[in-house]
């Protein structure tokens, strides 16, 4: 079982070391970032683009809401992204369509992310202030909440129909475990329905504040006005905020997993492990790690090695979720190409003889590869503002593309081992499975 272990690694190796000169880290841009009235602005100017974006991370998302309010910061977001604005008295995004911009908003365990971007030539004249017009007086009345959570019930309607996002919403519950950063994004019916207009707009005027608040822009930012970062601060009262503390039971045992049914054709096996944090020593290696746990599982599930597939086609994937506070890894693999569990297992004993056997040869080929994921995973500019804010989040500096790129160059085969040893040994795991005698043929 060894010899065919190291025969895997082997040819993986083999296999990434063709796409790894394929990638070169992509030029950087000029990174700058600032301070402003307990908010930091982040700068990337880019003078080849013909857009900008802007992100707005606002620490206002799952980990401030109560159990009994599970929903209710996407609540706020949707209706922000709602709200009337300009002359024509437009909701937000129609409004800025109108302009040529668009505006879409994301929840995670800490943030909610807003990102507007447009063309360059009305973007700080006219795209902007809309935005701020909604986020300084947004609608909160009966019938926009009732379009609100009509919006958002679509959106949990579609989440329960895609298995990775079924297990990550199980996995997440079970290890978000000092915080209810591990509710569901969209919330749930029931208490969508329950929240009011006055629960709204309390949470919105108690966790819209501008202390800990990021904005990230990117793109030709010598087309914008040097105010115009500023003044999406000043859209948010001064202040600061804490999550909403919990102390939620862990999973214990020596077998961790958690099932669901759903009307699919084929079942999901997902793991998450610990990982750790962006500012941590063992950062590079677990960017490599990840990487080499997506190609082994991926070349055992008869996937390509090459793939532009997005993440729940895949028949194999992993994600490094540095961004989130704990850091965690999932493994995940699809069972539309065969059995599930003999890539997931073989992915897994490839980690433990990193793990447990002294490693020799070069792993030049490994980082190279980790490298061009990096470098690849910022190739849109919400991509870029989404990165530069996380890293400044984390006081780390904010040009990840140099930061990133340095931590994967030191890892050595000793920081794989004990990385490998320390995170990856005993994760949860959810299966996702089809229910008995479903029809997913239509």
């Amino acid at each position: 079982m060894k010899r065919f272990l190291r025969a895997v690694v082997l040819q993986t190796a083999a296999l990434i070391v063709a796409v790894a000169g394929a990638h070169a880290p992509a030029r950087a841009a000029l990174v700058t970032q600032t301070t402003y009235n307990g908010a930091k602005i982040v700068e990337q100017r880019d003078p080849s683009s013909s857009l900008i974006g802007v992100q707005l991370f606002v620490p206002a998302g799952l980990d401030r809401q109560t159990a009994a309010q599970s929903g209710i910061a996407a609540l706020v977001a949707e209706s922000i992204a709602g709200t009337p604005v300009g002359r024509d008295r437009l909701p937000l995004r129609d409004a800025l369509q109108g302009e040529g911009g668009a505006v879409s908003y994301s929840v995670d365990g800490r943030w909610i992310r807003f990102y507007v971007e447009g063309i360059k030539a009305n973007f700080g004249s006219r795209l902007l202030p809309l935005f701020e017009a909604a986020i300084s007086h947004p609608a909160f009345d009966e019938t926009s909440l009732q379009r609100a959570r009509r919006e958002l019930g679509r959106k949990i309607a579609e989440n329960q129909s895609v298995p990775l996002t079924v297990a990550l919403e199980m996995l997440n519950a079970a290890f978000f475990t000092a915080s209810e950063a591990g509710l569901p994004p969209f919330g749930l019916p029931a208490t969508l329905q329950s929240l009011s207009s006055q629960d709204v707009q309390t949470f919105f005027s108690t966790y819209y504040r501008r202390s800990g608040a990021i904005v990230s822009a990117a793109g030709d930012l010598d087309a914008a006005r040097s105010d115009d970062f500023t003044k999406i601060v000043d859209t948010l009262p001064a202040g600061a905020t804490r999550p909403v503390p919990v102390t939620l039971p862990k999973l214990r045992g020596a077998q961790r997993r958690l099932v669901a049914r759903r009307d699919i054709a084929v079942p999901w096996l997902v793991a998450q492990f610990p990982a750790p944090s962006l500012r941590s020593r063992d950062f590079g290696a677990m960017l490599v790690l990840t990487t080499f746990l997506e190609r082994t599982a991926s070349e055992m599930a008869g996937n390509p090695t090459i793939t532009t597939l997005p993440f729940s086609d895949r028949p194999a994937g992993a994600m490094y979720n540095f961004d989130q506070q704990p850091a965690n890894v999932v493994l995940y693999v699809n069972g539309g190409f065969g059995d599930p569990t003999r890539p997931f297992s073989t992915a897994l004993s490839v980690v433990q003889i990193f793990a447990h056997s002294k490693l020799s040869g070069d792993i030049g080929t490994m980082k190279s590869i980790a490298i061009g994921t990096f470098v690849d995973a910022a190739a849109t500019l919400e991509d870029r503002s989404w990165f530069a804010g996380v890293f400044a989040e984390q006081d780390a500096s904010p040009d990840f593309v140099a930061r990133g790129l340095d931590a994967i160059k030191r890892v050595r085969a000793a920081d794989l081992q004990r990385v490998a040893r320390v995170y990856l040994g005993n994760p949860n795991v959810a299966l996702v499975l089809p229910r008995a005698g479903s029809d997913t043929s239509s």
